[in-house]
């Protein structure tokens, strides 16, 4: 299986536990409400959600449980978040107003009893054992492509999500910050409004965004010169022109007329997404549809972005109903997406470390190299003929890792007196405490783009060493194009237009990533509405707030509530990728996971919420890949030991950089920093 799926599914999980975070981070990180019960209102919405899709009880075969409504997914799950918002607020309303310290008490107390409950008590939920037998949304019609109308309708709905999001990430690179004299770094501006206060004090007028889309100069979305408009014809290329069009135009001033007219082709694109849902599955999915596509045409500012999800959307649905479920179809424009992916990120990563020289990237490879080379002879002599051999690969492997690892801190100790930029004693006239500063935070983005190359290694170079095992250049060349165009399943072993196909899990993944879209969207318009700033005044001091006339007792249950529904989200989300349910699912580890999450990424930041899943994940996988490559009498040792390693990132986290890898998002002047 090439390495394309693992990150798939592992795509799916990060978003179902920054989804779960971001919950967490809305009661704990701007209200100041520490719930360590977060997992209860996970359990809530995972069983509801559940309970109301399986079919009744009857119909199965050694299994207990109550409702079994065969409901559909949609309304169960929005069933479900409520239900875990109702349940926030029973247990918020005498606990609060008690004293806030005992919610944190009430709140770990019901995730406990939940749990037993649902493992002790038969008739509700099957007990102890799992709860199975419901359908995952949409399954039959897997994998596309597929020669009926609800097939063309998936594919279509899955090209307009990603086209969409494709477009956006176009449309808000910043073109004209430099620094230093280098290409200008991605601007952080996924939460920022048009008319925002920088840090510099300057606002988006002086950013130098041209009238034209930014190209003025010879200036490209990608960055200047010859490279840039390489970049941008790949961009354009791998967007099939659609979406680089109209991540140009979303970047130029709109007049009213024009908004209208898009807000026209977007009610256009509803009604007519509307009657092909109708017509495919459901008669209230068509009104979903409908709403959806309105509200989304109708709260974005950049309406040229989802206009250019709907023209491609609707060119993907007419031309996979015209051939009749051609794959060559499905290759086209899943294969294209995919390799956008891989242009936009590797310049979002170069512009991002953009203040980094040629020899720091060289030195970040170097880091990456070194940590694979201490595997290797746990790799050559592992494989050998008995277990001296193993163990004298076993003991050469940790002692590269220790040596490995004290690289690691002595680079780090040293950098700032070995750095270029202060070998001269500091010509700047900068204080050596301002300099050292700059050099171990410098040194720490090094070694992130170190995991960076490392992850560039295993994906491309580690991924290939079996297949060349088992079947030399050839099984190499498919593995490759499998991990490059992974968006795309080729079926038979072949790389053909008419193996390419599109399964559950990456639909799954696009569901997902969709899901956790509109939550951070909704998060970040709570946060930043007048509600949410009285969050946040209630967190720094509650007496003020309430000496201003607000209700600080009533925005306490209001955010519990919002968060356990979210939380109750996440869990009916986890419901449709397990496709079974059982209680030791919900432990109270669960809690402290999400809470690691929000420590990573940094609390109050919305965007910290999806930065700390993703590492916190990568972390997982990236030990267990580790465990691999040791004895198998000592894999699970290993990965026990895993526990160990996060206690220790939370730690190192917590003494260097206490409010997380970005920290709580400011305010200047009302705008978001």
């Amino acid at each position: 299986m090439a390495l394309s799926s693992t990150i798939v599914s592992l795509g799916t999980i990060v978003g179902i536990y920054a989804i779960l975070a971001l919950g967490l981070n809305l009661k704990f990180g701007y209200t100041g409400l520490l719930d360590i019960g977060h997992v209860a209102f996970y359990l809530v919405g995972a069983y509801v959600t559940a309970l109301l899709v399986l079919p009744p009880a009857s119909e199965q075969a050694f299994a207990s449980y109550i409702l079994g409504l065969n409901w559909p997914w949609l309304p169960a799950i929005a069933v479900g978040t409520l239900a875990a918002g109702v349940v926030g607020m029973l247990v918020a309303l005498p606990a609060i107003r008690l004293r806030e310290d005992y919610l944190a008490i009430a709140v770990l107390g019901i995730s406990v009893i939940l749990q037993r409950i649902v493992q002790t008590e038969g008739w509700l939920a099957n007990g102890p054992g799992s709860l199975r037998g419901f359908d995952q949304p949409f399954r039959t019609q897997f994998p596309l492509p597929g020669d009926t109308l609800a097939a063309a309708a998936l594919f279509g709905f899955v090209v307009f999500v990603l086209w969409t999001g494709a477009t956006y990430a176009l449309a808000r690179v910043d073109t004209g910050r430099e620094s230093g004299g280098r290409e200008s770094e991605f601007a952080d501006s996924d939460s920022r409004p048009p008319a925002e206060v920088r840090s510099d004090g300057g606002d988006r007028s002086d950013s130098g965004v041209r009238p034209d889309g930014g190209v003025t100069a010879g200036r490209t979305i990608s960055g200047p010169g010859m490279r840039g408009k390489i970049v941008d014809s790949l961009l354009a290329l791998t967007t099939l022109g659609i979406g680089y069009g109209a991540a140009r135009s979303a970047r130029t001033p709109t007049g009213e007329t024009e908004r209208r007219a898009l807000l026209g082709v977007g009610a256009l694109f509803g009604l007519a997404a509307g009657i092909v849902a109708w017509l495919a599955f459901e008669w209230w999915l068509g009104l979903v549809v409908l709403a959806a596509a309105l509200a989304v045409f109708y709260g974005v500012r950049e309406r040229h972005v989802p206009t250019a999800g709907a023209i491609t959307a609707t060119v993907a649905f007419v031309a996979m109903l015209l051939t009749g479920g051609s794959s060559t179809v499905l290759l086209v424009f899943l294969g294209a997406i995919s390799l956008f992916t891989w242009v936009f990120g590797g310049v979002a990563v170069v512009r991002r470390y953009s203040d980094l020289s040629a020899r720091e990237f060289a030195i970040a490879l170097g880091l990456a190299v070194a940590f694979v080379a201490a595997f290797l002879p746990l790799i050559v002599l592992g494989g050998g003929g008995g277990d001296e051999s193993s163990s004298i690969g076993l003991l050469l492997t940790l002692g590269l890792l220790g040596a490995f690892l004290y690289g690691i801190y002595y680079l780090g100790v040293n950098w700032s007196r070995d750095s270029p930029e202060n070998a001269g004693g500091g010509g700047d006239g900068g204080s050596v405490t301002a300099r050292s500063v700059g050099s171990d935070a410098a040194f720490v983005r090094i070694v992130g783009v170190g995991a960076l190359w490392l992850f560039v290694l295993r994906y491309f170079g580690m991924a290939n060493v079996t297949p060349f095992q088992l079947g030399g250049v050839s099984a190499v060349a498919y593995n490759t194009v499998e991990n490059l165009l992974w968006l795309v399943v080729f079926q038979g072993g072949t790389v053909t237009f008419d193996a390419a196909a599109f399964d559950f899990a990456r639909f799954l993944l696009v569901l997902t990533l969709t899901s956790l879209a509109v939550a951070y969207y909704l998060s970040e318009l709570t946060v930043d509405s007048p509600f949410g700033r009285v969050l946040k005044a209630i967190r720094e001091d509650e007496d003020v707030a309430t000496s201003l006339g607000k209700n600080s007792f009533g925005y306490k249950v209001q955010s519990m509530m919002l968060g356990s529904a979210m939380a109750g989200f996440a869990g009916g989300l986890t419901a449709i990728y397990y496709q079974s349910l059982v209680h030791t699912m919900f432990v109270p580890r669960v809690t402290f996971v999400a809470f690691l999450i929000l420590i990573i990424g940094g609390t109050a930041n919305n965007r910290g919420m999806i930065l700390g899943a993703v590492i916190y994940w990568a972390f997982q996988r990236a030990t267990a890949d580790v465990a691999g490559f040791f004895p198998t009498a000592m894999q699970s040792s290993i990965q026990a030991l895993r526990l160990a390693f996060i206690g220790a990132l939370l730690i190192i986290i917590l003494y260097y950089r206490p409010e997380g890898l970005w920290g709580e998002k400011l305010a200047v002047g009302g705008e978001s920093e």
